[in-house]
């Protein structure tokens, strides 16, 4: 739903609010910021559970202009079924908080803005564009001073870290807006591990029963990544593992929506005729990552998850020119072994299943969240500290994953494959 009204009396905004016209008793207006689709799916782990069932909250979303991914965050929005207004009509009123997981033109809301990271915290360098002038330092992706610092002011009201050792990063990179840091957890991560029981229905809605082995590719954007580096691996894989293991794959939404899911679906047909499950752009891939035995991936979020997890990981693209040296992915990168395309994938595969020690698997989760289990507990507290009222007094709780979903390419896939 696309809100059209300009003006109409919100309880609390002195007579001019976002919404005409209002029904509800309304106590806290709340802006969720969607740059893009993967800020959205961070914020998808907080806003519904612990905000959006507060009768008291509206929440209103929008999708601001500017990232090279916005087109990813327009059709986010678009499938919310939520009061969504244009960034134009966004910015002009006034609302009690303001959540973004991506730094673009937060100077611009008029609101109280919780940030969090859209990955797995300060892990990522920015890349670095082409141009005349000399080479710098790349800044921490996420942590970029220019988008927390504006016009002599740190922008955000808040900035929520899942782990303490991301303060010192702040400290080095940005300073001034570590007055401003909060540990909250990883409530994705959280999910994750709420969710292991359900890991039976996850297999089985990715076509794998309890004799195979579920073989996850996971790829982040860019030419560095995985699909960028080594893209055969998503057509060779399934036909080279068939018979006792299934292969599924998980793309980045910087692939779906830079190149376009119909031209996604067309490249990857012969993979997904050959067996491949290739899960929809909008899926939880937090459950894929609960089913799978092991993931083949690089340097992004999905692939660190897994590894936190307790599932054995191979690198297969990447490398430490694209982390920051002293991030968690950077610790991955020294663990984890590496996959090598042209060798054969099964004794590969084998060997990194035989050869894993959990304790790998706690200490990237040592790494990843200081807080773990309590990011509900945590975020809620600290939102509504941010709109001067009193929580809810039911515990908060984060929702359980849904089952992932499969792209069908044409019925092709088998019949666990549907629509995305």
């Amino acid at each position: 739903m696309v809100v059209e009204g300009t003006r109409e009396e919100v309880r609390g905004r002195g007579g001019t609010g976002p919404l005409a016209p209002l029904t509800w008793p309304l106590r806290k207006s709340i802006l969720g910021l969607i740059h893009l689709w993967q800020a959205g799916d961070r914020l998808a782990d907080v806003i519904p559970p612990l905000l959006e069932a507060d009768p008291g909250n509206q929440v209103v979303y929008s999708a601001p202009e500017g990232s090279r991914f916005a087109s990813s965050g327009r059709e986010f929005t678009r499938r919310l079924d939520g009061a969504v207004l244009p960034w134009e009509q966004a910015r002009r009123h006034e609302f009690d908080l303001a959540l973004a997981a991506n730094l673009g033109r937060l100077d611009e809301v008029r609101a109280p803005a919780l940030i969090l990271p859209h990955g797995v915290g300060y892990a990522k360098l920015v890349p670095r564009n082409s141009g005349y002038g000399p080479s710098v330092q790349r800044p921490l992706s996420d942590a970029v001073a220019d988008g927390l610092l504006r016009y002599g002011r740190v922008v955000p009201a808040a900035i929520g870290v899942p782990h303490e050792r991301q303060l010192d990063q702040i400290a080095v990179h940005v300073p001034d807006a570590l007055q401003v840091c909060h540990v909250v957890g990883d409530p994705s991560f959280d999910r994750m591990v709420e969710s292991l029981p359900f890991r039976s229905t996850y297999r089985k809605a990715l076509g794998v029963n309890d004799a195979q082995r579920l073989v996850l590719v996971s790829s982040t954007w860019g030419p560095h990544s995985l699909v960028g580096a080594r893209y055969g691996l998503l057509n060779r894989l399934p036909a080279e593992l068939a018979g006792g293991y299934v292969t599924a794959a998980v793309l980045h939404p910087g692939i779906w929506w830079v190149h376009s899911p119909r031209q996604i679906r067309a490249w990857l047909e012969p993979a997904v005729r050959a067996g491949l499950r290739l899960l929809a752009p909008d899926a939880a891939w937090q459950a894929a990552l609960v089913a799978a035995d092991v993931v083949i991936g690089d340097h992004g979020t999905v692939t660190y998850s897994a590894a936190a997890l307790g599932r054995p990981v191979l690198l297969a693209a990447g490398g430490l020119a694209e982390v920051a040296p002293e991030s968690q992915v950077a610790e991955l990168y020294r663990r984890a072994p590496v996959f090598d395309a042209d060798a054969p994938a099964r004794p590969q595969i084998e060997a990194a299943i035989d050869a894993y020690d959990p304790e790998q698997g706690a200490a990237m989760a040592a790494l990843l969240t200081s807080a773990p289990g309590r990011s509900a507990e945590l975020l809620r507290s600290l939102m509504y500290s941010l709109m001067r009222c009193e929580e809810p007094a039911e515990p908060p709780r984060l929702h359980p994953l849904t089952a992932p979903t499969l792209v069908d390419v044409g019925g092709c896939g088998g019949a666990e494959a549907r629509a995305s």
